[in-house]
């Protein structure tokens, strides 16, 4: 079988040196306003769902974007509010008022910082790709489902200020509750219909015009043509659909920094303050740091040039840090906004500080050139990216292929079988994802795939037996991992009474296996006392370097234990282990 390896044309590469991380090309002039109105929305609504002020959200995601693109964070990744930041402030909105969130979103930043200087990003290492997919996969039908919140009719701010409810850790269908709520209302049916098909039209721009060109960013026109149908065509024949000024008023001035701002009631910062904030601080820490080096890790395989973890946590926490003192309700890295940015060749540094820049200048004097804009052209682009860019079909294809065996997939030709696992895991996070949120889907989504991990690797210890021509010695050629979860199993490989019949000299040949714990230090430490109790002369031999660090860390374990190099091994080191015996190499 031939193996193509296909690499995508789509997106340029930016190179890395300091220069060009922060140069733009020219196809992305469109992509800073296309990014800055495209969040709007989107921010704007996350904020409700907490029941903030929407401008709370612009505020953080002009700041977080110029502020990341400054402090060293991912090029090309657009930071602002999302869905889940508003849903891990809600807590205390609900409980304490919306002057709390600012000491919250700076605890958050704080400890976002820590991470990143303690060097933790490599912690990221844990996370396989099948996570990586379900998490895409999710985010991309939660983020198109969510487009249908825009044809809803939203109570006022009070009302989302009285709320009564509580979220309890784990809520089923918390992701979604902000727009099933049965407190608003559906727009008309035939502003309904009016907002579909102005979104489908602008879908199909998005698909088709690069086809054509690309030297004009498809989500651009979109939004271009968007706006024209619907002030010179829609609204000209007595229908309308919802505008951005009919979901949310994104004017405001020049934010002010907290403590002076009239408009906030800053709490003293007290020991009373800090055990109403640190647990909504934490759920703000923990999500937005797992979506921001998720979305980190989706740009790096469609753009290249990997950020450095480490760098763009610490942006991260000094981007919340700076919103919150600035009246921001903080953010983290937003996967469908930089895939839109991704789109238009928004990829550089530039481009995220220029598109924060874009948000300033619409919301302190700018808000006519947004605000009549139809939510339905934001639908349209957010539904091409969910649908073209973000969900790998693909997956879905090996979910497909992992349900026939092996004669059926040869017979249809169907080469996209992976390993029933990793379908597993992916299907665990895209369900949790959307049934739960985001916390609970990656951190169950690593449990379980160490869990598999582990029982995959339970099985893969392998001991051959070799018996020499004379049948005076033998040698156990052992292989594979031995730690905590292989240990037991390893050890039931060696019944005392088969080995009581071997003869007198044993060696444990260990150069295919590696030790990685105490567990499979203590095993191998068990088997060769089991062949001494019964009379045998038992030798070690072949230490990789990693096992041989590790059981140098106990020495006092292996007194009395004889270690052989591999080229030690032949008739006259045989003869002489007993010899040997005592006299560690360690």
């Amino acid at each position: 079988m031939t193996i193509v390896v296909a690499r995508s044309t789509n997106h340029q590469k930016i190179p890395s040196n300091l220069l060009a991380r922060f140069a733009l090309l020219p196809p992305a002039i469109p992509s800073l306003y296309i990014v800055g109105v495209t969040q709007i929305p989107e921010v704007a609504s996350a904020a409700l769902m907490a029941g903030i002020n929407p401008v709370r959200a612009l505020q953080a995601s002009w700041i977080m974007n110029v502020v990341t693109a400054v402090c060293g964070g991912r090029p090309g990744m657009v930071s602002g509010t999302t869905g889940f930041i508003g849903l891990a402030l809600l807590k205390v909105v609900e409980e304490h008022g919306v002057d709390y969130i600012f000491y919250t979103v700076m605890f958050a930043g704080v400890l976002q910082l820590a991470f990143g200087l303690m060097g933790l990003g490599a912690l990221m290492r844990l996370v396989p790709n099948p996570i990586m997919v379900g998490f895409v996969n999710a985010m991309g039908l939660l983020v198109a489902a969510q487009q249908f919140r825009y044809a809803k009719v939203w109570p006022d701010q009070a009302y989302h200020q009285d709320l009564e409810g509580r979220r309890n850790l784990i809520e089923v269908g918390h992701s979604w509750g902000h727009f099933t709520d049965k407190d608003s209302e559906w727009i008309r049916t035939s502003s309904f219909i009016v907002f579909l098909a102005e979104a489908f039209v602008c879908l199909l721009i998005c698909v088709l015009l690069p086809k054509a060109t690309k030297k004009i960013p498809s989500t651009f026109v979109a939004l271009v043509v968007g706006v024209i149908a619907e002030w010179a065509i829609v609204r000209q024949i007595g229908y309308q659909s919802p505008l951005v000024e009919d979901y949310a008023d994104i004017s405001s001035t020049f934010p002010k920094i907290v403590w002076s701002d009239p408009t906030i009631n800053m709490p003293g910062f007290t020991w009373d303050t800090f055990q109403k904030i640190y647990l909504s601080g934490l759920a703000v820490f923990g999500v937005g740091l797992i979506e921001s080096l998720l979305t980190a890790n989706v740009l790096n395989d469609r753009i290249g040039n990997n950020g450095v973890k480490n760098r763009i946590a610490m942006s991260q926490g000094v981007g919340n840090v700076v919103a919150s003192i600035f009246g921001g309700m903080g953010g983290s890295g937003m996967i469908t906004q930089s895939m839109v940015a991704n789109k238009a060749y928004g990829i550089t540094g530039l481009s995220t500080f220029l598109s924060g820049i874009t948000i300033l200048v619409v919301v302190v004097g700018a808000s006519p050139a947004v605000q009549y804009i139809p939510l339905s052209a934001f639908a349209g682009v957010m539904f091409y990216i969910c649908f073209f860019t973000l969900i790998q079909w693909g997956s879905l294809l090996n979910g497909v292929a992992a349900l026939f065996p092996e004669r059926v997939r040869d017979m249809i030709h169907l080469d996209y079988k992976i390993q029933r696992s990793d379908i597993f895991i992916m299907l665990f996070v895209t369900t949790m994802t959307l049934v739960f949120d985001l916390t609970v889907a990656i951190v169950g989504g690593v449990f379980v795939a160490v869990f598999v991990y582990a029982w995959d690797s339970s099985n893969r210890v392998v001991v051959d037996r070799e018996l020499s021509e004379d049948g005076m010695n033998v040698t156990y050629n052992i292989s594979g991992p031995l730690f905590f979860a292989t240990a037991q199993s390893f050890l039931d490989t060696f019944p005392a009474e088969e080995i009581e019949h071997d003869p007198e000299d044993v060696i444990l040949l260990l150069e295919g296996a590696e030790i990685f714990d105490s567990s499979g230090m203590v095993a191998l430490k068990k088997l060769h006392d089991r062949f001494e109790a019964l009379g045998k002369v038992a030798a070690l031999s072949s230490l990789s370097p990693t096992s041989r660090r590790i059981m140098e860390k106990s020495a006092s374990m292996w007194e009395g234990v004889s270690f052989l190099e591999v080229e030690e091994i032949d008739e006259e080191a045989l003869e002489s282990i007993p010899s040997n015996i005592g006299h560690s190499e360690m």
